[in-house]
């Protein structure tokens, strides 16, 4: 079936729209609000547990690293629960709420691995 230009006047003016016109508007949005919700997914800034030079590390500069893991352990652990970005993703889209979630998770996993690995590295040295 095809499709024929409507017409309206606008300040007596006639405006014709285009057939498809609505449709590819409406794909420009969606793609849009999809980019804009991968974007909301609030993530976590991932460490290795073990890094070159760990084993050259002082005392007091395995303190400084363990107070580091510490302060990245608040930030991960606030982008669990009730904040904007997992009200929305619970709202709107909720496999970004899970993704939050499940990076929020892997973050821990991978500051709790260091901590083991300087503490390790810590009584090995007397500290």
């Amino acid at each position: 079936m095809l499709r024929t230009p409507t017409t309206a006047t606008v300040n007596g003016k006639s405006i014709a729209s285009k057939p498809g016109a609505l449709r590819i508007g409406s794909s420009l949005l969606l793609g849009a609000f999809a980019i804009l919700a991968l974007a909301a997914c609030a993530t976590s800034s991932k460490i290795q547990a073990v890094q070159s030079g760990d084993d050259k590390l002082s005392c007091q500069a395995i303190d400084g690293e363990l107070r580091k893991l510490d302060a990245s352990l608040a930030d991960v652990n606030s982008k669990k629960g009730m904040t904007g970005t997992n009200v929305a993703s619970a709202l709107f889209w909720l496999p970004g709420l899970a993704y939050t979630y499940y990076d929020a998770g892997e973050a821990s996993r991978l500051i709790y691995e260091r901590r083991s690995h300087l503490s390790a590295l810590r009584n090995d040295k007397d500290c």
